[in-house]
């Protein structure tokens, strides 16, 4: 067979399954099939059914469509993936390995972290307010609040024991706000601190979570420019 000229082979429309490789000739005309026995070691056979595929000395299994492959055999009934060097499991579609990943919406991470660069809790503003203020800790860890009026900053919603932050508390543009605490925030020898009370003052409360029913916190007053 490796004799004969690919003129003398019969015509055919589609790839049979086994040891023919497709020749696309001029528009109008009809393939030929030649034996892969004829080429060198840079072809290998596709099997029956496969459609749209690129292979780099492998072949693909039979039934896989659109399918990218570098270097390995990808299993039947797979399709929309791309490989990059290992086979992948018969029947998953459009799969990624995730395994050691962590998920960008949070969850737990075992071991030691170090950033590269900057590590950025961002800020949680609240507009002009006054009353209770409940702050959302499971949501941020930083916070920037505008006392109108006279305030309590009440128990956190779903603190987290180990959270730490910052809240910079701030007078409107009158002043002589004040601001009392209940519901778990803790001051050194029991004395909550008396905030800055002239107009546009700013302090800065710090505090760590001990548990979801204790906060430590301490007070900076007074920043100025």
């Amino acid at each position: 067979m490796a004799s004969q000229k690919i003129s003398q082979f019969t015509a055919i429309t589609t790839l049979a399954s086994g040891d023919y490789f497709p020749v696309i000739q001029a528009s109008g005309t009809s393939n030929k099939r030649v034996e892969v026995g004829v080429l060198d070691v840079r072809y290998v056979a596709a099997a029956s059914g496969d459609a749209a595929q690129s292979t780099a000395n492998a072949a693909l299994a039979s039934g896989n469509a659109a399918l990218v492959d570098a270097g390995a055999a990808l299993a039947s009934g797979n399709a929309a993936l791309v490989d990059a060097g290992v086979a992948v499991a018969s029947g998953n579609a459009a799969l990624a390995d995730l395994s050691g990943k962590y998920d960008k919406t949070g969850g737990p991470i075992s071991g030691f972290v170090k950033t590269q660069s900057q590590s950025v809790g961002e800020v949680d503003n609240v507009a002009l307010t006054s009353g209770v203020i409940f702050l959302d800790f499971s949501g941020s860890n930083n916070f920037e609040l505008v006392l109108g009026g006279n305030s309590t900053l009440g128990a956190p919603t779903l603190p987290s024991g180990g959270q730490t932050g910052v809240i910079t508390v701030r007078q409107d543009d009158v002043g002589s706000r004040t601001l009392s605490y209940s519901g778990g925030w803790q001051f050194a020898g029991g004395t909550a601190p008396t905030l800055t009370t002239a107009a546009s003052g700013v302090d800065v409360i710090t505090y760590y979570v001990t548990s979801p029913s204790e906060i430590q916190a301490i007070a900076t007053l007074n920043f100025q420019a």
